[in-house]
């Protein structure tokens, strides 16, 4: 679950959707996706910021907006655009399927009783369909309880015919290439619902009364040959091979009635005789077969069905899923705010806005004036563990007493030989603590803070980056102001008011060690080195000692310099390396220091 802010921030720059990982509700307002940090279903998380990501980049809002004003039409937009942007975004990032076939099921995955399903408003019931038959058809989703029992009373409802039509416009999405199309589509699905108005059955039937008005005279002709040629052996054998025509041409109204209800009770065989696809039923009706005219119509329900999507209201659609989305955030939202986890995360914003031009230009003056001396010390840290490897030899120049007495056995690797010292790629985060409990310490704190990034900022194959905690926003909400960019020259950041912060707020160390980390991560660099400027004393000291144990089994090196109030006592029950700084002008001693444990370690 610790991965997720990783993915939001990698989806975020390979997608160029933001992605937000931030307090106890989900939501996307079109231009970005916001999840809660759960940890009780990461893969609900996941499909839901792959399907809200598909939205923002395949969807346009424009056509929702032209068909809000039906709320089924609305509906079945919904239905339909969400199985086309997951379809894309399986093509485009083939690994957000199983998530995204994962939020379905969480969503729409509940066994349905056939029993309830047949007491469904006929409007539902073709809604449902819709959503769980075309998702499993379309997708391959695991729904095949719950569709296979939509997909059976919608065929009750409006015969097999219709709703194989129905279902093979469903299937038209996929060739759908905007958003505008997916709306016609919609419209066209809405067009095959049967219709009071709709002159269908007024003109099967007179086809039927002209055809028996025809076939009457017919029939008193064939009547009369019969009984005039009763004695002729050649008239019997045309009877025999025709099957009788004379009953049945005398009772051809009555048997076309009858083979109209052994097809209302035996739909595949009228289906098997071209009504298994859509084309066909439409030619067969162009046609005006009388079988399928007859033997597959919707029920009573259903006749005036076009009638009752186009006048529903959003009341009427109540307790309806059409969007997952929408759905799948009310879980997440839902599990955030029973889990006690879910407000462990601050989010990255961008630059403070509380902040001081006076005050930043004073920092870094100070901050210049004691970054002398700083490079050469932190190139050690870099080097620490590489230059620390000893390997035994053969030859050389330093002999290894302790192995003397080998020699008399044979071993000749006697010699001590340190491995060349070579440079490593790193990268550097620092995480500044701005709360109220610093608010005599932020000079010395910014100062410290911009000498170190001057020390290193070129040294090769270094990159540093810095943030800054607790930034209210006018939204109410607590997150990490940006500093400097690990892209940024120091200049940069300077100039466009990475510095002169001013203090406010609480400690909330933990949460903010989250995005620093992440930041980090996403970093180049083989070794990671996490520097915190804080005064030691965070709101949550355990949720502190947990976030520095993950950043420690992640190989993330995490020191601790402290400024204000801050003691070796203090820094010790959340940090494994520290020093407690207290001015700037004591930074390179205190650096020396961990340098030397680091080399001692």
């Amino acid at each position: 679950m610790g991965s997720l802010p990783v993915y939001a921030q990698h989806l975020s720059e390979q997608t160029g959707v933001k992605v937000i990982v931030e307090g106890s509700q989900a939501y996307t307002d079109g231009t970005k996706v916001v999840v809660p940090f759960t940890e009780t279903d990461p893969e609900l998380s996941f499909g839901y910021v792959a399907h809200e990501c598909s939205h923002v980049r395949n969807t346009d809002m424009q056509y929702f907006g032209e068909a809000q004003a039906v709320p089924f039409r609305l509906s079945v937009l919904n239905i339909l655009e969400d199985i086309r942007i997951e379809r894309m975004s399986m093509d485009q990032y083939p690994g957000t399927e199983g998530d995204l076939n994962h939020l379905a099921k969480a969503v729409l995955g509940d066994w349905l009783d056939p029993a309830e399903v047949a007491q469904k408003p006929a409007l539902h019931v073709v809604h449902d369909t819709l959503l769980l038959a075309g998702r499993r058809q379309m997708l391959g989703q695991d729904l095949e309880q719950p569709a296979t029992v939509m997909l059976q009373a919608q065929e009750k409802l409006l015969g097999a015919q219709l709703s194989a039509r129905i279902m093979q416009k469903v299937g038209e999405v996929l060739q759908c290439d905007s958003t505008r199309e997916v709306l016609a589509l919609a419209d066209a699905i809405i067009a095959l619902l049967p219709s009071q108005e709709d002159p269908q059955d007024e003109e099967e039937q007179g086809e039927q009364d002209q055809e028996q008005q025809e076939n009457q005279p017919q029939e008193g002709d064939d009547a009369s040959a019969s009984e005039a040629d009763s004695d002729e052996g050649e008239g019997q054998s045309q009877g025999e091979e025709a099957g009788q025509p004379d009953s049945e041409q005398k009772n051809s109204a009555g048997d076309q009635a009858g083979d109209g209800q052994d097809d209302r009770q035996d739909g595949g065989s009228s289906r098997s005789q071209g009504g298994d696809t859509p084309a066909e039923a439409e030619g067969d009706d162009a046609a005006g077969d009388p079988g399928n005219q007859s033997g597959d119509h919707p029920s009573q329900e259903a006749n005036d069905l076009r009638e009752q999507a186009m006048q529903a209201t959003a009341g009427d659609l109540q307790g309806l899923i059409s969007e997952v989305g929408d759905k799948a955030a009310e879980l997440l939202s839902q599990k955030a705010r029973r889990d006690p986890c879910a407000r462990r995360l601050l989010s990255l914003a961008g630059r403070s806005c509380l902040r001081s031009d006076a005050a930043s230009g004073r920092r870094v003056q100070l901050g210049l004036e004691q970054s002398s001396g700083l490079r050469q010390c932190l190139n050690g840290l870099l080097q620490a563990q590489v230059d620390c490897r000893v390997s035994l030899k053969r030859q050389g120049k330093r002999l290894d007493t302790s192995r003397i007495a080998l020699l008399k056995a044979g071993e000749t690797r006697v010699f001590r030989s340190k491995a060349r010292a070579e440079r490593q790629s790193a990268a550097i985060q620092f995480l500044l603590d701005k709360s109220g409990s610093m608010s005599g310490a932020m000079d010395e704190a910014e100062a410290a803070l911009y000498a170190v990034l001057h020390a290193v900022e070129n040294l090769p194959l270094v990159s540093t980056g810095a943030i800054a905690f607790p930034e209210r926003g006018v939204d109410d909400v607590t997150r990490c102001a940006l500093i400097k960019g690990h892209r940024e020259r120091l200049h940069q950041a300077v100039r466009l008011g990475g510095f002169g912060a001013m203090h406010q707020g609480c400690t909330p160390l933990g949460e903010a060690l989250w995005p620093a980390a992440v930041e980090l991560l996403r970093a180049k660099g083989e070794r990671k080195i996490l520097f915190v400027i804080t005064d030691g004393e965070p709101d949550s000291p355990w949720l502190a000692q947990e976030m520095v144990e993950r950043c420690e089994n992640s190989g993330i090196d995490v020191i601790a310099l402290g400024f204000g109030g801050a003691t070796a006592d203090l820094l010790s029950r959340t940090f494994t390396r520290f020093r407690a700084v207290g001015q700037v002008s004591r930074l390179k001693q205190a650096l020396f220091e961990l340098v030397r444990e680091v080399l001692v370690a």
